[in-house]
């Protein structure tokens, strides 16, 4: 049990990737080009408003984030992700050494993934994550009771 709890603390690094994706820190020289783009990318009626950001950012004043609209998942995405994670660890505890039970927690939690990565356009998990996120399922799985023979989420996932 205490092992179980302990390994809620495994998902911080998986938790922090996708945060990081999203956060946005100020960079004049990356978000000059990240505007270019977008301009060249824009219809014609939104150019002006680019070029005026632009602009901005050009003589070091205020400026919107550029990459503003252009994620596809946001910071309370990631939180439901954690939630989603801690109750399935809670869920194993109360299962512990019941195979069929620990099972039934696997599957429900990559369901509730599965919908939540739906939800993200399927951007929130990617190929890196996607590793990541089935050893940790698996691990606690296998913590909580059942062999270690083959990977548990595959049957259900779609990510």
């Amino acid at each position: 049990m205490d092992r179980l709890k302990n390994h809620k603390e495994t998902k911080t690094g998986l938790l922090e990737d996708m945060l990081s994706f999203i956060r946005y820190t100020p960079n004049r020289e990356a978000d000059i080009l990240a505007f270019m783009e977008k301009y060249q990318k824009s219809e014609n009626e939104e150019r002006p408003a680019i070029l005026e950001n632009l602009r901005q950012c050009m003589d070091g004043k205020e400026y919107p984030n550029p990459y503003a609209g252009g994620y596809h998942y946001t910071p309370e995405d990631v939180s439901m992700m954690e939630k989603i994670l801690d109750e399935y660890i809670d869920d194993l505890i109360l299962a512990e050494g019941d195979p069929a039970a620990i099972s039934e927690c696997v599957k429900d939690t990559v369901l509730k993934i599965n919908a939540l990565n739906e939800e993200c356009g399927r951007h929130l998990i990617d190929t890196w994550r996607r590793e990541r996120l089935c050893s940790f399922i698996n691990s606690a799985a296998e913590m909580a009771g059942l062999t270690h023979e083959k990977d548990h989420t595959l049957q259900h996932r779609m990510w």
